[in-house]
């Protein structure tokens, strides 16, 4: 059990960026208890629930990315119990992540209608649904922690388009589904627990008989490593794309369209959230742009380029990959948009939207010259929030197309601001710099 404890404490404290937001979110929750407590009418306090929820869940970042590595790994095999540990580990994160919300919000309900502790336990049927309420948003909040991890460790640990494909497709089946619930005011425990008992049921047996599963394959002849053999002709001239990643953008264009059609199924009745998929699609477009800066010394080694001239290269490449994937995106948005006959002005406002989408997660990718460090996280949160805040605006009835203009006019200029500070920082790149060392508190796991 100690080995399983220790696990789950590298988790949420492995390193110091973990270690942060779980601080930060533990702190938000004891916020959130006195919100609950002291201030008046704090069912509108929920917010405070709500972000020690997402720093939690944030600051156990570490538990996919451990989990897949020692998964694949050859140690784990000589521990005793090795992956059923580290299956146990990997659930009790995931219970401990929907602990805020599942016991404050019945506290902060209550507050909020003026019922007090006494009168909820005087009155059995309050009592009751008090309980319920806690039970559902408990239990939905662990099941979409659970298969949001899941898309994380597709991401993480298969980095090209069929990893990007997986992680969408759940991304997509989680906010379509629950969606769907709220709308129909269809959840409940007894189907959550359902589902939790299924899922954690079904990833256990496979994860534990995988070994097994991959000898009786490799044995059977149906199991072997894929490996590519490419002629030096066909790359000759295409030597930044493919170091880069962008050689091929049709790859990542077949891997967004089947979860964009799924997406588009909410377009309809909930044209805000549609435009969300896409805001998300067109960031995940540029994302790819953040393994430049470590890429790239091979590119500087192979050519004759200045700093400045290196960037210059890796920018085209990339807007040369992003141009062909963006357009295909709206295009997509106003066929799918025009066959739904969504308003016109959630189309004119979401074309714009879906291009700075792009552009900033571009640059922001292009800044990682040092690492992931506290001024680019703070940078990527505050820029993807406001752009989903934009994608709701726009599916509002009462649009204000100025205020959204007016938005996306300043995150234009941001997105100016960020190449300017992309080009500075590669003009004293240091590649040593951009491979950090690997951390010891994970090996030491």
């Amino acid at each position: 059990m100690s080995a399983v404890l220790r696990l789950v404490r590298t988790y949420f404290m492995g390193t110091a960026i973990t270690r942060g937001l779980t601080i930060a979110g533990l702190v938000s929750c004891v916020a959130s208890v006195l919100t609950v407590t002291y201030l008046p009418q704090t069912f509108h306090m929920l917010a405070f629930v709500m972000a020690g929820q997402l720093l939690l869940f944030c600051g156990s970042g570490l538990m996919p990315l451990m989990f897949g590595r020692m998964a694949r790994g050859n140690g784990l095999a000589l521990l005793p119990h090795g992956r059923l540990k580290l299956l146990v580990s990997a659930f009790i994160t995931v219970v401990i992540v929907g602990l805020p919300v599942g016991l404050l919000t019945p506290a902060a309900f209550a507050a909020g209608n003026s019922v007090g502790l006494s009168q909820i336990l005087a009155n059995p049927g309050a009592l009751a649904f008090t309980v319920q309420m806690g039970l559902v948003t408990y239990t939905s909040v662990v099941l979409l922690a659970g298969w949001l991890y899941l898309a994380m460790w597709f991401l993480g640990s298969q980095r090209n388009a069929s990893g990007l494909f997986r992680s969408l497709i759940v991304v997509v089946l989680l906010i379509f589904l629950p969606a769907r619930e709220i709308r129909e005011l269809s959840a409940t425990t007894e189907w959550n627990l359902v589902l939790l008992a299924i899922s954690w049921t079904v990833f256990g047996v496979f994860f534990l008989f995988w070994p097994r599963i991959k000898a009786a394959l490799s044995g059977r002849g149906m199991w072997r490593a894929a490996r590519p053999q490419v002629a030096s002709s066909d790359t000759s001239g295409r030597e930044v794309a493919l170091i880069l990643g962008t050689g091929n953008p049709w790859m990542l264009i077949g891997a967004l369209a089947l979860p964009l059609l799924i997406a588009s199924r909410t377009g309809a009745q909930m044209p805000s959230f549609w435009l969300f998929f896409l805001t998300i699609f067109s960031t995940v477009t540029g994302a790819i742009a953040g393994q430049a800066a470590a890429r790239s010394r091979a590119l500087w080694l192979r050519r004759s380029w200045s700093r400045t001239e290196l960037f210059d290269a890796v920018e085209r490449s990339f807007w040369r990959h992003n141009a062909i994937v963006s357009a295909i995106l709206l295009a997509l948005m106003v066929g799918i948009g025009s066959y739904l006959r969504l308003p016109g002005e959630l189309l004119a406002g979401g074309l714009p939207l879906l291009l700075l989408g792009t552009a900033l997660s571009t640059y922001l990718g292009l800044m990682l010259t040092r690492g992931l460090r506290w001024m680019e996280i703070t940078l990527g949160a505050a820029v993807m929030l406001t752009l989903m805040v934009v994608a709701l605006l726009l599916g509002q009835a009462l649009l204000n197309l100025w205020l959204i203009f007016s938005i996306e006019a300043l995150l234009l200029g941001v997105a100016f601001a960020l190449r300017v500070i992309a080009r500075r920082r590669w003009s004293r790149i240091d590649w040593i710099e951009c491979r950090p060392p690997r951390l010891m508190a994970v090996r030491q796991a």
